[in-house]
């Protein structure tokens, strides 16, 4: 698939996919996406189970999301 035509919610999915995590911030950093949260919304809207956990530090607050176990191999089954 061309890099240049993934919608928001394919690069999000891509990236947690991998086993990793991400923010808010990371989104906007690495892929300019400024919506994270309603792209997980989205995203778990179809059926992704998507993790979550609230982290505070210095008066800020934010989210991290991640997926348990990186899916790949399903998730290829789900999108054929």
């Amino acid at each position: 698939m061309d890099k240049s035509k993934r919608t928001q919610n394919q690069i999000i999915k891509d990236h947690l996919l991998t086993g990793q995590s991400i923010t808010r911030w990371q989104a906007i950093e690495l892929y300019r996406i400024a919506t994270l949260p309603t792209r997980i919304n989205q995203l778990e809207n179809t059926g992704l189970t998507i993790q979550r956990k609230r982290v505070s530090k210095d008066g800020k607050h934010w989210n991290v999301y991640w997926i348990d176990a990186p899916l790949t191999n399903a998730a290829d089954e789900v999108t054929k």
